[in-house]
């Protein structure tokens, strides 16, 4: 028989045999199945709130902030700065002449969370007139605008969706009194639709700032946006600078990435670890029960590769069901699911964004997975290679 032939022979005997050592088996299976179940949405949690976060951005639109600032509320521009910006000529402007910018102002609303009521922070964002004309991607999906001047919100759908007290009429109470929510807006499947909206200057106003933390403009194209950088640049005396909304982005939600990864990756090599090492064992104690089988095998002249080959694809065999039944546990349990963590635009606010488990995500943990099943069949698949024929068959 060639080599192939007698791996398959091996491997179809072991396959046979699963029935007798059933216990062995369920422990890879579960094993595999159960790292793959937790790795997957984690995984899909990093990815979804990188999808969510870049999904705000444009090539069109930059924001000013103070040079050394990481996030909005770490910048302040006066309402003179605000006003020259919007003169620059790399601006849009509207058909009456009005600049496309949104001087704005970012703070914290508390609510709850409708899913265990805890207390927790949603973005409350000031903006200027300006600001849905900039973001044509937000639209206006029931109730009205609010008004300026009045303590009036709209309200994202993501955060409508995740926490008590934003229904239009409901209040919720901030600086100054409880705010009317009249609103809600959607659209863009971006960052934006976990915030609270007001006017700027009313906001301002209740909460005694005399200062915006950012500027928002649409430029003419993106190819306006170098001489926009140089231009505030050299009018600020380096005081302000400028990036691309999607620049900013990147490096705003860099640090819950980097928490969001460090958690996915720790959680998943923990598991990784787990079904590795019971891989590892169920297959030892296959080996062990099947010693006289292999033994006869190889008296029979099977070579010692084949029967080593016969283990190591019963291992790829079982890591993978593991792996097929996690994924699948993980896709209809997690797939489109709406959650909220931190990662808005305060330190402390909430993110709503909804899980997207993929095909290249779950194919990519199935791999990993059935990699896991080959490694931890590889010593087996050594020590049936190198077993003793006479001291196995004795043993009968």
């Amino acid at each position: 028989m060639s080599f192939i032939s007698q791996t398959l022979a091996v491997t179809s005997m072991n396959l046979r045999n699963i029935p007798r050592r059933l216990g062995n088996s369920l422990v890879i299976v579960i094993g595999i199945a159960g790292a793959v179940g937790v790795f997957i949405p984690i995984l899909a949690m990093s990815i979804s709130f990188r999808a969510t976060i870049a999904g705000d951005g444009s090539d069109t639109r930059a924001i000013v902030l103070t040079q050394r600032a990481t996030a909005e509320t770490e910048s302040s521009l006066s309402r003179d700065e605000v006003a020259m910006i919007m003169d620059y000529p790399q601006v849009r402007r509207d058909s009456r002449g009005r600049a496309a910018a949104s001087a704005e102002i970012v703070l914290v609303a508390p609510v709850s969370r409708k899913r265990d009521h805890t207390d927790v922070n949603v973005t409350l964002r000031g903006v200027g007139e300006q600001y849905f004309a900039m973001r044509p991607e937000l639209k206006l999906r029931s109730g009205r605008m609010f008004e300026t001047g009045k303590q009036e919100l709209i309200v994202g759908a993501g955060a409508v969706s995740q926490f008590d007290g934003l229904e239009i009429g409901e209040n919720i109470r901030l600086q100054d009194g409880d705010w009317k929510v009249v609103g809600t807006f959607a659209g863009g499947n971006g960052a934006r639709e976990s915030e609270v909206v007001a006017d700027a200057l009313t906001v301002m106003a209740a909460y005694k700032f005399d200062s915006f933390h950012s500027l928002s403009v649409a430029l003419r194209s993106p190819r306006e946006l170098a001489a926009f950088k140089d231009t505030v640049k050299l009018n600020s005396k380096s005081i302000l600078v400028a990036r691309s909304e999607p620049e900013y982005l990147e490096t705003a939600s860099e640090w819950v990435n980097r928490m969001l990864r460090l958690v996915g990756y720790s959680i998943g090599s923990i598991m990784a670890l787990g079904a590795l090492f019971s891989a590892l064992n169920s297959m030892y104690s296959a080996v062990a029960a099947k010693s006289v089988e292999m033994a006869t095998l190889r008296a029979l002249g099977f070579s010692s590769l084949a029967v080593a080959g016969g283990v190591l694809i019963e291992a790829l065999l079982l890591a993978l069901v593991g792996a097929a039944i996690g994924a699948a546990f993980a896709y209809a349990l997690f797939n489109g699911a709406t959650i909220s963590t931190l990662g808005g635009a305060v330190f402390d606010s909430q993110l709503v964004y909804s899980l997207s488990i993929t095909p290249e995500l779950a194919i990519g943990v199935v791999l990993l997975a059935c990699a896991l099943g080959l490694a931890g069949g590889l010593l087996p698949a050594i020590r049936a290679a190198r077993m003793n024929i006479v001291e196995a068959l004795h043993e009968t």
